[in-house]
């Protein structure tokens, strides 16, 4: 039960042919989604394939071409800058050997890209481009599973303020049977909450899931395929 992987990861653009075309054509990810964005007016979202389960995402909307990218503050620049908290630091896709990382690498030089690597990590070998809107890249190959043992610091969790009781709770998770969604909601202000437009938090507070689910739902593809016959 919980999480096996991501599903997608959603990136703002002001570009979405650019960042369709760098992802397509110097990557090679397959586009298959491309529509407007689902409750969310004049916004665009698109989906590249990773694997059947996990996408890479962007969204483009009005409101995000008016917002200048600052470095340190809203991009990293790269896998080693900072940035503001809660934002995406870097990127890192999955690729699956060396030789795989090596044909990539030849993929991405072709088409004029400079990019670092592999450079070893241990339990991984990575190599580090820029794409574009300044978004720090990462592809990486796992050289083994990561091992806790090996992998957790002592002097880092120290430094953390983690002691020994809260790792071994890090490290396994307690158990949790579900109730088949039965669980009831909490309030909407006890903990961090989705930032809703103007007068939806108060109206959403009050409905049941089904009440939700009727509103939001949207399950019929753009372009449905036409019935065989």
């Amino acid at each position: 039960m919980g999480p096996n992987g991501v599903h997608h990861l959603a990136i703002a653009t002001r570009d979405m042919k650019a960042q369709i075309e760098f992802f397509t054509q110097v990557i090679g990810m397959e586009l298959v989604a491309l529509y407007w964005m689902h409750g969310v007016p004049e916004a665009r979202h698109a989906f590249l394939r990773l694997d059947d389960a996990c996408s890479l995402a962007f969204v483009e909307m009005p409101a995000i071409a008016a917002i200048e990218p600052e470095l340190g503050r809203t991009h990293a620049g790269s896998a080693a800058g900072p940035v503001a908290p809660g934002v995406m630091q870097h990127v890192a896709l999955n690729v699956a050997s060396e030789a795989d990382l090596l044909a990539l690498r030849d993929r991405i030089r072709s088409q004029g890209y400079w990019v670092m690597g592999p450079i070893n990590h241990g339990m991984c070998k990575s190599m580090y481009l820029a794409a574009p809107e300044g978004i720090a890249l990462e592809f990486a190959t796992s050289v083994a599973p990561i091992d806790g043992d090996e992998w957790i610091d002592p002097e880092v969790v120290a430094l953390c303020g983690i002691d020994a009781a809260e790792l071994a709770r890090y490290r396994r998770p307690p158990a949790f049977v579900g109730q088949g969604g039965r669980v009831p909601q909490p309030d909407i202000d006890r903990r961090p909450a989705p930032v809703f437009p103007p007068g939806m938090k108060e109206m959403i507070r009050h409905m049941s899931d089904e009440e939700i689910a009727a509103r939001l739902d949207f399950p019929t593809p753009p372009v449905p395929r036409r019935a065989a016959g």
